[in-house]
Parts: C-alpha cells; sequence; structure tokens
C-alpha cells in the first residue's frame, strides 16, 4: 500500500533488483529489458523506477568497465616499459598493484551496489554523484 508520495512495495523490490547484477550477472540486461519493454507498451513509468533503472544502467556499465580498463592501461604502460631493460621489477610491481586495485575495486563496488539495494527498498533515491548527476539530466 502506498501512502502519498510513497513508493509501493512492488516498485521498490523490482529498483532493488537492478543493483543486483553485481552478484547474479545474469540480471545485469533485466533493467535494459524492462525499459525497452516498457516503451515499447508506451506505458508510463514512474519516476522512482525510472530513476534507479537508468542509475543501475549506469553504474553496472561502471563497474564493469573501469578495471578493465585500468588493466589495460597498465597492461601497455608495462609493455613499453618492457622495451628498456632497466624496468623490469616495476613491471612485476605494476602488474601485482593492479590484482590489488581490482579486488579492492570489486569489495567497494560491491558495498555501494548494497547501499543503493538497501536505500531503495527503504523508497529513498539514491546519490552516487557522478551516476545520479547524469541520471538527473537525462530524465530532465
Amino acid at each position: 500500500m502506498s501512502y502519498g508520495n510513497q513508493p509501493k512495495m512492488r516498485d521498490k523490490l523490482i529498483c532493488a533488483s537492478f543493483y543486483t547484477a553485481l552478484f547474479i550477472p545474469l540480471i545485469s540486461w533485466v533493467p535494459i529489458i524492462w525499459v525497452v519493454i516498457v516503451n515499447v507498451q508506451k506505458k508510463h513509468m514512474p519516476d522512482f523506477i525510472k530513476y534507479h533503472c537508468y542509475q543501475a544502467i549506469l553504474f553496472n556499465m561502471l563497474a564493469y568497465f573501469l578495471p578493465q580498463l585500468l588493466t589495460l592501461l597498465i597492461q601497455f604502460t608495462g609493455n613499453l616499459l618492457s622495451l628498456m631493460v632497466i624496468f623490469d621489477n616495476s613491471i612485476v610491481l605494476m602488474n601485482s598493484f593492479n590484482a590489488w586495485f581490482v579486488g579492492i575495486y570489486f569489495i567497494f563496488i560491491k558495498l555501494v551496489a548494497i547501499y543503493g539495494i538497501i536505500w531503495t527498498i527503504r523508497g529513498k533515491y539514491t546519490y552516487m554523484p557522478p551516476i545520479s548527476q547524469a541520471v538527473n539530466m537525462m530524465l530532465r
């Protein structure tokens, strides 16, 4: 039951499921499919669902893209430095830093996803600075 401007529990659970893509990778397509179905059927989607759907899509893209970009940059730098014999020890250090960073990054991203799930179930709009700003500009 919804009181005033509070979203329904069904809407809260749908939005919370969007953030679970990091825990269950097969679910990562759910927000995209949801947006396509709603737009094809030309149904009205509440702002709460729109906001969290777009935010989850951008968040998941960012979560999967950044570690791969960092790994690519470190490997490229390592390949450039391998041309000089002086930097052999630096390359090993860079690769170990990459593994450490990616591990810490995934722990951090999962904590942010849990934050999104908890606040969504509470019926609140979550704020993830660069992602939320992009979503707000998309919804205007």
